[in-house]
């Protein structure tokens, strides 16, 4: 017993090991050189973010028929899936095993605040609502998801570019 209390790491150490949610210098150089650039794709690329097979799956059947996109299972690859194409939108999860969707809403509303993000979440708490807000997201869609609820959300997508 006394030996498993002693393989317990202090909170200082185990904070180190924490994954860090950020952009290298050269990501964050690109996104800021590139960003503007979404406005003239075609039809909106999308980065769907959801660490659930099924819903990553499902999302992504909805949506590649008529728009590019990639997918990530954590925040860790949709740093550099975002950072390689920025994406026109990211439909993204709250719950995610390397950081909180909320933590890369945050991000990406700090090197690229003109994104557009779409919480997409078993959660419906005001709490999560509230942060997708500060965090600069422009739509929070709770599970299980229609499709008329994902169009939705492209066609906000769509009028904002047009007003722009």
């Amino acid at each position: 017993m006394d030996n498993q209390i002693n393989d317990i790491k202090p909170a200082e150490e185990a904070v180190d090991e924490v994954f860090k949610v950020e952009f290298t210098e050269e990501q964050a150089s690109h996104i800021k050189k590139f960003g503007n650039e979404r406005r003239t794709y075609p039809v909106p690329t999308i980065l769907i973010v959801e660490d659930q097979n099924f819903s990553r799956s499902l999302l992504e059947g909805m949506l590649s028929r008529s728009n590019p996109c990639y997918t990530a299972a954590n925040v860790q690859q949709a740093i550099a899936l975002y950072a390689e194409h920025i994406p026109s939108i990211v439909f993204l999860d709250i719950e995610l095993p390397d950081a909180s969707g909320h933590e890369f809403a945050a991000l990406l509303k700090k090197h690229d605040p003109n994104n557009f993000v779409v919480m997409v979440t078993a959660n419906n708490y005001t709490k999560d609502v509230v942060l997708a807000r500060e965090n600069n997201a422009q739509g929070f869609i709770v599970k299980p998801y229609s499709r008329q609820k994902i169009i939705t959300a492209i066609d906000k997508y769509l009028e904002r570019k047009l007003k722009k």
